[in-house]
């Protein structure tokens, strides 16, 4: 069977349903920030990128890359702690209200806002749009929850306790 490419339209109304519950707005907020206390520490940005997982310094050292100046001084001196993933680098730099207002000072760049553009297609669009495909999947809606579901961490954990033989309006209901 012909794998489906889904559309840019396709693609930007899955972005939409999922933005809207991470940050309330159907295009995201680029400067949305939040600490979470499930150990994640900093949530930043339109795919709200944590600490923990590492998609927050992979969001940080793309506006590096990208010639990024708002907040560079301070953002460059915390680099060693946000690579590192212990609970104490977490907690203190979730503590930190000058990297923390740094980088929401830096999401009104093209620079931040191209760096949550690049890692969010790269390690969250991209691998739910291969899912989809290899799944067969042609639904906005279905995108939607495969990459929520990528993005938290959770479509590998849970994929394979759903039936295989459902079509896919079942299988994303019971998914979800």
């Amino acid at each position: 069977m012909k794998q489906h490419a889904f559309s840019t339209f396709d693609k930007m109304k899955a972005l939409a349903i999922v933005n809207i519950f991470e940050t309330s707005k159907p295009y995201g907020s680029y400067a949305s920030l939040a600490v979470l206390n499930d150990g994640a520490g900093i949530s930043f940005g339109i795919n709200q990128f944590t600490h923990r997982s590492g998609s927050l310094l992979a969001v940080i050292e793309g506006y590096l890359e990208r010639g990024g100046l708002v907040g560079r001084e301070v953002i460059e001196s915390r680099l060693p702690l946000l690579q590192k993933t212990t609970s104490a680098a977490i907690e203190t730099l979730a503590a930190d209200t000058r990297f923390r207002k740094a980088i929401q000072a830096a999401a009104i760049t093209a620079e931040m806002r191209a760096a949550q553009e690049h890692v969010a297609f790269e390690k969250y669009l991209k691998p739910a749009i291969e899912a989809c495909e290899g799944s067969q999947f042609v639904l906005p809606l279905s995108l939607a929850v495969v990459y929520d579901s990528i993005t938290h961490g959770s479509w590998e954990r849970f994929r394979d306790s759903v039936s295989p033989k459902l079509d896919e309006k079942a299988w994303i209901t019971e998914y979800v």
